[in-house]
């Protein structure tokens, strides 16, 4: 009945229909929930993306970020919210759409792959401090705080390698600087380093100084602290 009701004439009729699927976590109603997705009615379609959050199946996914293209705020901000809630079961997915051509995909994913916060996630925050896009580039670096001190040694070695750009300066900085202030036993080793990328001369100088300050963490085990 429910299933039927999705392909009702009545607004409130479809709306009911997804609203009660949603709770019931259905997985066999996904395919449905995500034709209601192009419901001509934008409510009917707020009301599928908060269905498919609670879904937990990864199928709605794709659907979910396939949707975002043409979403207006209140829809762009739902998705986001059932991207979260699909938790751990979205990152397979999250993940191959951070390398979308698209900086809009890139940035999304980014940003749901930050409030999920699943470990797979890490290795794709840190290469994204390089995006070509700056506000992709940001999205990451604030996705990387919340890892604490377990970010500061990917960032160094994504540092000895990159190809030094005022973005890579920025976003890398705001990590470690970040971290400097929660655990004051890494300021001494990143303040030099942090000089150095604020320095005219960053570019020939960051990566260097970047490798000399790992190898000094290393040799003094500071890192297998955290």
């Amino acid at each position: 009945m429910l299933l039927a009701a999705l392909h009702d004439r009545r607004t409130p009729v479809r709306e009911a229909a997804i609203y009660i699927l949603g709770l019931t976590g259905s997985t066999s109603a996904v395919p449905e929930l995500i034709q209601a997705l192009h419901d001509p009615q934008a409510s009917t379609r707020l009301q599928a993306v908060k269905a498919l959050g609670r879904t937990g199946s990864p199928d709605a996914v794709p659907a979910l970020l396939n949707a975002l293209p043409g979403a207006d705020e209140r829809l762009s901000s739902q998705i986001f919210m059932a991207l979260v809630s699909l938790g751990h079961v979205a990152v397979p997915v999250l993940l191959d759409f951070s390398h979308s051509h698209s900086s809009w995909m890139r940035w999304h994913s980014i940003r749901a792959l930050s409030a999920i916060h699943d470990q797979r996630a890490f290795p794709v925050l840190v290469n994204a401090l390089q995006d070509s896009d700056h506000s992709v580039a940001w999205m990451a670096a604030k996705g990387l705080v919340p890892f604490g001190s377990e970010s500061v040694e990917p960032v160094l070695h994504m540092l000895c390698t990159a190809h030094m750009t005022p973005w890579v300066v920025e976003t890398a900085s705001y990590v470690l600087h970040t971290q400097c202030q929660a655990h004051s036993e890494l300021k001494p080793y990143l303040d030099p380093l942090l000089q150095q990328m604020h320095h005219a001369g960053y570019r020939a100088g960051t990566s260097y100084a970047a490798l000399k300050t790992l190898e000094q963490l290393n040799t003094n085990g500071v890192l297998k602290q955290h």
